[in-house]
């Protein structure tokens, strides 16, 4: 059988803000909560098993088709 594994992952960031300095602890995943931001982009992220990898931003919520795309 011939078949490629795509692994794909998205996420909802804030834009156009000025963090601060922030300390996280070792190994986790950091995050800012930035009160008032209203500016967002969507990120979708995927990976073959092969090591090929595609990145898409977006300015709406991605949704299922937009993965369907991608894959």
């Amino acid at each position: 059988m011939d078949a490629t594994v795509v692994c794909i992952e998205q996420t909802k960031k804030s834009i156009q803000v000025e963090p601060r300095a922030a300390w996280f602890p070792r190994g986790s995943q950091p995050t800012v909560e930035l009160s008032g931001q209203r500016d967002w982009t969507c990120l979708l992220g995927a990976v073959t098993d092969d090591g090929e990898c595609f990145f898409s931003r977006f300015t709406e919520y991605v949704t299922t088709d937009h993965a369907k795309h991608v894959i």
